[in-house]
């Protein structure tokens, strides 16, 4: 029989590990090139000038936007999520 070599918990850690921003910088450029995509950019340049003159980020202004939003059509978004389980 040919010995296995064992690898120690601190080596599958650091293997791991080895991966993570590779893995993370990936998911992130993904993510802003798909908001910027959804996003008219009029729409986008009126939500930055507006987050300007509150002194926030756009980000933070569109998603108060998108729950507000979601909040008013909270008897919709229910029965979505129920036909969504079934």
């Amino acid at each position: 029989m040919a010995k296995r070599n064992k690898k120690n918990i601190k080596d599958i850690q650091a293997a791991l590990l080895s991966n993570t921003d590779f893995l993370n910088k990936e998911e992130t450029i993904e993510q802003e090139e798909i908001q910027e995509n959804i996003i008219e950019e009029d729409v986008l340049e009126k939500f930055k000038a507006l987050a300007e003159y509150e002194n926030t980020e756009a980000k933070e202004l569109i998603n108060k936007a998108l729950n507000h939003y979601l909040k008013l059509k909270g008897l919709q978004l229910e029965l979505a999520l129920k036909a969504k389980k079934q």
